[in-house]
């Protein structure tokens, strides 16, 4: 089974390569970025990732929604440096990435593993916010060092209980 597989790769390598020779410099680049998608089976998108709003688990949080956002901002900016708000969406997505690209913090560059926090607002509590995590890994040979859905629930449960102290009255 393994050399069938590694047979098909090997055609699959040689006829992208050939195909590469007679494209233009920008053709060859997708052709390559292709060619190591399909070679190391990379899977995973943040649009998948996306797309599993609304499907659980949930969490709920005594925070109004404009907030929360800001909380998972800052918990997911302690993890790593690429960090995207939608604040018209409700969703905050990181990015794990390693090398040279680990501190870069444009959308672009290739990750490791991902993550997408969507923020709903509570129906009839303005100051009440459910909050789910979804993650994935590029593949089984680009998988990040981060766990995000065992990770990120307890460091938000964290921010939210040091976000402010109840105020002690005076006596």
């Amino acid at each position: 089974m393994r050399a069938g597989r590694a047979l098909l790769a090997s055609a699959l390598a040689a006829g992208l390569a050939s195909a590469a020779g007679a494209c233009s410099a920008s053709s060859r680049k997708n052709v390559k970025d292709v060619a190591e998608t399909v070679l190391t089976l990379q899977t995973g998108t943040v649009s998948e990732l996306k797309a599993q709003r609304d499907t659980g688990p949930f969490r709920d949080y005594a925070v109004p929604p404009a907030e929360m956002m800001a909380l998972v901002e800052a918990v997911l900016r302690s993890k790593v440096v690429a960090v995207f708000p939608e604040p018209l969406q409700q969703v905050v997505v990181a990015k794990e990435r390693e090398g040279k690209e680990a501190l870069d913090d444009s959308y672009a560059p290739a990750f490791r593993s991902a993550v997408v926090v969507f923020v709903h607002a509570v129906e009839g509590d303005a100051g009440r916010s459910r909050v789910e995590v979804h993650a994935c890994h590029r593949g089984p040979f680009r998988r990040g060092s981060i766990d995000w859905e065992r990770e990120v629930p307890p460091l938000l449960d964290e921010a939210v209980a040091k976000r402010r102290a109840p105020l002690r009255p005076l006596r």
